[in-house]
């Protein structure tokens, strides 16, 4: 038997809770006083108050460790008063070890009337990410809140300055700053994240009553190759939606290129991986960080490469092409080992999905129709990003080609080795025959089944009339009501709707369509939208526009030179309800010269047109 207040208890004799109790009172927050006893001590030698209630817990040798809580496995009892109560308690709580482990026995004075009790997590209990704290409570003892019988009232709170994020808190913010106060200070002295049950007394003091370690997801590796392998992983990484996508297409059988998530936790640290081996196919890698999704708002993301030789120059036929290189090259273990460091600043489980980029004859987006299929595909890569201008196929239902829009590429973006190569102008056009586009929709079809409204993005390897189909990714969506129309794609219209204003030109500002702002995902500012309709021009419906996008007022509308109409900023477009089009440069410039304001009406058949004294002319 050993008194918690005095001695740390050995967990190895005394369990991890009663452990754990003794280290909470050595670091001089309030606990109510508290012996515990080892699974052989005998308990006719206990001599306790009997005018005071006690709370009998288990603490067996195996629960509350980092490895498993055994959370209500076990009996608890509480408001015990009597010696006899006490021991028959105490043999219960043995009792419903059940033979699993041995079973310690913590006897804990209970806190009298409290006005609340709770239970509070160092960290998001989902997520894992380490921003706000979760706490939630109930009016009274807290065993209704713990044991499920009631739900209770939720409250995030920031980690950092004890403020309430979200949800209500009933009791003083001095209770609040001391709850997180506390916690942060437990999840410091275990090292690793913490869940903590706690109570306020009559008086409104803090008072912990349990500690454990919140159980982490373990250290794995997994190829992704089948669906089974990604259901391995914990549930809040793989409904993320490039592991949902891979799922899927492992399902069907639809090819893909070789990927493998790496997950990691807090206290493992970054566990040992082998190297990928390349394919034939490879053209680099690909270094996502799949949770937290986001650091700072950002995706973080990576193009290594696949072998030590770096890339000074790239050649075909007779000329010689400068490398683009995002960011500073480096090996995908590197790059893997970094990008789950940097997670663990945000998260305490952090994983990198690590994918082969394909060396693609030319790649783009697939969308079923209403009555057929789009193809919307260029040479090289970042298809969805808007970077590069596009060719249209329509296809009809039994892919039959009916109507095609073909367009001279001013560049195409390659990869080699981990290096992002554009060429200026592409040594090639793009060519893709009926069997070719009739190839690619039968391939992705079973994903179109699985998933009819989403926009397909592809890669296509080899050469024309011999090329194989391959998914990359679903590029963003549009519903079935707002999604393309081929009568849309014949007349330049990006987004339906009408819109009024004057012209902001963006032409010659900082949101030209660079690849930086993919590559870091971070986005030009062009020039600050007013709160008031504009007529935003721009060369290309490309990502750096998103935040003029978000901005802009809901009767603005935006003129592009050129659009791919499946690509990610005329998706935010039509979400948003904003009119954009598609004019020939020398019409565009027409309209600037004039200096008036415009009107767009995809309805109209002229559906752009200069205003004067709200009149289109």
């Amino acid at each position: 038997m050993i008194d918690l207040h005095l001695d740390v208890a050995d967990p190895t004799i005394y369990g991890w809770k009663a452990h754990y109790l003794s280290r909470v009172v050595k670091a001089g927050l309030t606990v109510p006083h508290a012996i515990a006893l080892a699974p052989d001590d005998p308990i006719d030698l206990l001599d306790l108050n009997e005018a005071v209630s006690y709370a009998v817990r288990s603490s067996g040798l195996s629960e509350d460790s980092s490895a498993q809580s055994y959370a209500g496995y076990f009996r608890t009892h509480l408001e015990v008063r009597s010696t006899e109560k006490l021991r028959e308690a105490i043999i219960d709580v043995r009792a419903s070890a059940d033979a699993e482990m041995p079973m310690a026995v913590v006897v804990q004075e209970m806190v009298e009337s409290p006005s609340i009790s709770g239970v509070a997590f160092s960290i998001n209990p989902i997520t894992f990410e380490t921003a706000n704290a979760a706490v939630s409570w109930v009016h009274g003892l807290g065993d209704r809140l713990v044991g499920g019988a009631v739900a209770g009232n939720d409250v995030q709170v920031d980690m950092k300055s004890g403020s309430v994020v979200a949800g209500d808190w009933p009791h003083s913010s001095t209770l609040l700053q001391q709850l997180i106060d506390g916690v942060s200070q437990l999840a410091d002295l275990l090292g690793q994240p913490v869940d903590v049950e706690w109570a306020a007394s009559n008086t409104g003091a803090l008072v912990i009553l349990q500690l454990r370690p919140i159980v982490l997801p373990c250290s794995k590796v997994v190829d992704l190759s089948t669906s089974a392998a990604i259901a391995s992983l914990p549930g809040f990484i793989r409904s993320h939606t490039k592991l949902e996508l891979r799922s899927i297409a492992a399902k069907v059988d639809v090819p893909m290129s070789r990927a493998r998530a790496v997950l990691t936790n807090s206290q493992a640290g970054v566990p040992t991986i082998e190297p990928f081996v390349a394919s034939n196919q490879s053209a680099g890698r690909s270094v996502v960080l799949l949770h937290p999704a986001h650091l700072d708002g950002k995706v973080l993301r990576e193009f290594t490469r696949d072998c030590g030789t770096d890339v000074e120059f790239f050649v075909r036929g007779c000329q010689r092409y400068a490398i683009r290189q995002y960011p500073e090259q480096s090996g995908a273990l590197q790059a893997v080992a970094d990008s789950l460091q940097r997670g663990l600043k945000y998260a305490a489980v952090s994983c990198v999905i690590e994918q082969e980029i394909f060396h693609a004859y030319a790649t783009g987006i697939l969308r079923r129709t209403s009555d057929g299929y789009l193809v919307e595909a260029a040479l090289g890569h970042f298809v969805p990003k808007g970077y590069v201008e596009t060719s249209t196929f329509v296809l009809s239902g039994d892919l039959e080609l009916v109507t095609q829009v073909l367009t001279t590429q001013t560049k195409a973006y390659h990869f080699i080795n981990g290096h992002v190569v554009m060429e200026t102008p592409p040594y090639e056009e793009l060519t893709l025959l009926e069997s070719d586009l009739a190839l690619l929709i039968k391939t992705l079809q079973p994903i179109l089944i699985e998933q009819p409204g989403a926009a397909v993005e592809f890669g296509l390897l080899g050469h024309p009339g011999d090329l194989t189909a391959y998914l990359i990714d679903v590029a963003n969506s549009d519903s079935e009501e707002t999604g393309p129309t081929t009568t849309d794609i014949r007349r330049g219209v990006i987004s339906s709707g009408i819109a009024i204003g004057r012209i902001i030109d963006l032409r010659d500002e900082a949101t030209s369509d660079d690849l930086n702002a993919h590559l870091y995902d971070t986005m030009g500012t062009g020039e600050d939208a007013a709160l008031t309709p504009a007529i935003y021009i721009a060369k290309a419906a490309s990502v750096d526009l998103l935040p003029v996008v978000r901005a802009a007022h809901p009767d603005s509308g935006f003129l592009f030179e050129r659009a791919s109409i499946l690509a990610h900023l005329p998706v935010v477009l039509r979400e948003r309800g904003l009119a954009a089009v598609t004019l020939p440069v020398e019409q565009i410039d027409d309209l600037v010269a004039r200096g008036l304001s415009v009107r767009i009406d995809t309805g109209d058949a002229v559906h752009v047109a200069p205003v004067e004294n709200g009149v289109s002319i």
